[in-house]
C-alpha cells in the first residue's frame, strides 16, 4: 500500500513539473532573416534587464492560472515527505550510476582565481557557455553568441531570484536523510536538516554560496540547470540535447543538493520560465532595434580588423 501511494505521488509530481512546463513555450517565432551584430547582441541583452525584472514579477501574478497554480504548489508540499522519501530510496541512487559514465574533474585545480568557480557541473557549464560564444565570435556564428549572452543573463538572474531572494524570503530547512530514520548522526542528519517539510521562515541572509540554514526552497541548481536548457533550446530550435545535459547535471550531484521534492519541481518550473523570459524580451528588443536602423539614414558597426597590416578597431559607416 505504501509503494503504491509512493508511486502515485510520483507521477502527481511528475505531471504537475511537465503541465508547468508545457505553459512555458514561447508564443511567437522570431525573425532570423535580420543579423545582429555581436554588440547589438550584448546592448539588446542588456536594455531588457529591467523589461525581464517586471516579467518575473508580474507575469505569475497576472497569470489566469494563479490559483491552480498554487493548489499545486501546496500540494506538492503536502505530499513532499512521502514524494522525498521515495525520491532518497529510488532516485538519488541513480547519481551512482551516472558518475560511472559521466566524469567532471577540476578544470583549473592550480589556478586559484579560477578554481573556486571552475569545478564540477557548474565549472563546466561555465566553461562551456564562455567556449560557445567564443567560438561563435570566431566563427561568425550569430546563435552561439546569442546562447552564451543570454544564457549567462539567465543564470544571473536565476541566481538573483531562486538564491538571494527566494531563499531568504521562505527560509525553508532541508530534510534530513535518510527521512524517518532519528538514529543517525551524520552531517545531513542533524539540524537544520529537519524531518518535517513544514519548517519555512528561518530568517537570514544569503550572500555569495551557500549555507544548509533555511536554504532550501527553490532548488538554486534546478533554477540554474532548467535556465540554461530553457534558453539554449530556443535558440538551437532543439530539446533533446539542453535538456538532457540539464538532467545529467543535476542527478550528477543530487545527493548533494540536498532537497525535498517540491524544491526540485519549483526550481525548475522558475528556471523554464526565466529561461523564457530572457529569451522573449531579448528577441522583442531585437526586433525593436532592428525596426529603428530600418529608419535612419545611415548605420555604424565597430569591428576588429586588419587595416594596411595593422589589427585594430575599425568603424565602419553604411548609408
Amino acid at each position: 500500500m505504501q509503494k503504491l501511494i509512493f508511486k502515485r505521488c510520483g507521477s502527481l509530481v511528475a505531471a504537475l513539473l511537465f503541465c508547468g512546463l508545457a505553459k512555458a513555450q514561447i508564443q511567437f517565432e522570431p525573425d532570423r532573416t535580420i543579423k545582429e551584430s555581436r554588440f547589438g547582441i550584448i546592448k539588446n541583452t542588456i536594455l531588457t534587464i529591467d523589461d525581464d525584472a517586471k516579467a518575473i514579477v508580474m507575469r505569475p501574478l497576472k497569470n489566469p492560472n494563479l490559483e491552480k497554480n498554487a493548489v499545486k504548489l501546496f500540494t506538492l508540499v503536502a505530499t513532499d515527505y512521502m514524494t522525498t522519501k521515495l525520491f532518497q530510496d529510488h532516485i538519488e541512487p541513480l547519481d551512482v550510476y551516472v558518475r560511472s559514465v559521466v566524469s567532471f574533474p577540476h578544470l583549473f585545480p592550480n589556478n586559484r582565481y579560477l578554481r573556486p568557480v571552475a569545478y564540477g557541473v557548474d565549472g563546466y557549464m561555465y566553461t562551456g557557455v564562455t567556449a560557445m560564444y567564443a567560438a561563435g565570435l570566431l566563427t561568425g556564428n550569430e546563435k552561439m553568441q546569442e546562447a552564451g549572452v543570454l544564457t549567462v543573463k539567465a543564470v544571473v538572474e536565476s541566481y538573483v531570484v531562486s538564491h538571494l531572494i527566494l531563499k531568504s524570503v521562505i527560509g525553508r530547512h532541508r530534510p534530513a536523510r535518510p527521512l524517518g530514520d532519528y538514529t543517525q548522526t551524520d552531517r545531513d542528519s542533524e539540524y537544520p536538516f529537519v524531518h518535517s517539510p513544514l519548517d519555512f521562515f528561518n530568517p537570514h541572509i544569503n550572500v555569495l554560496g551557500s549555507k544548509a540554514y533555511g536554504t532550501g526552497f527553490p532548488s538554486y541548481h534546478a533554477t540554474m540547470f532548467f535556465a540554461f536548457a530553457s534558453v539554449n533550446a530556443k535558440v538551437f530550435d532543439n530539446k533533446w540535447i539542453p535538456y538532457g545535459l540539464a538532467t545529467t547535471a543535476l542527478l550528477y550531484d543530487i545527493r548533494g543538493h540536498n532537497h525535498w521534492v517540491s524544491e526540485l519541481v519549483a526550481g525548475a518550473v522558475i528556471g523554464e520560465f526565466i529561461g523564457k523570459v530572457v529569451y522573449e524580451n531579448y528577441h522583442k528588443q531585437r526586433s525593436e532595434s532592428a525596426t529603428t536602423r530600418k529608419k535612419r539614414k545611415f548605420n555604424t558597426d565597430v569591428s576588429v580588423g586588419q587595416t594596411f597590416g595593422v589589427m585594430g578597431p575599425s568603424l565602419t559607416l553604411s548609408w
